[in-house]
């Protein structure tokens, strides 16, 4: 198996880092609460309460990829990137140029 260009994980380990960072603090119209005061429909607030769960859902998922890429960063500096946390095998350098934070082999990535 090829060997990782740490290097070159690093920087995209870096710029995934700092792209996810501003996405989790921008804001987003999700957000502002849905007031029952306001003189909106039934549906139209159940559409819009939707709409922010929707949104929250979205921020925990940017959230957790966050997590895992700093995880990610820590395992390059610690020597382990690449090597499942499963098995220990090998990270296919294919997916890790897909998903860079990987942290499971394909073979164990459909495991629970």
């Amino acid at each position: 198996m090829p060997a990782i260009d740490l290097d070159h994980h690093r920087r995209l380990l870096t710029e995934l880092e700092a792209e996810l960072m501003r996405q989790v603090e921008e804001p987003d119209s999700s957000e502002t609460s849905v007031s029952p005061d306001n003189a909106i429909g039934r549906l139209t607030r159940m559409e819009a309460l939707q709409a922010q769960q929707i949104g929250e859902a979205g921020k925990r998922r940017l959230k957790n990829r966050l997590f895992n890429v700093r995880r990610a960063l820590e395992s390059i500096e610690a020597g382990t990137y690449g090597r499942c946390v499963r098995c220990g095998r090998s990270v296919p350098p294919g997916r890790l140029e897909i998903i860079p934070e990987a942290r499971v082999c394909v073979s164990c990535s459909g495991r629970k």
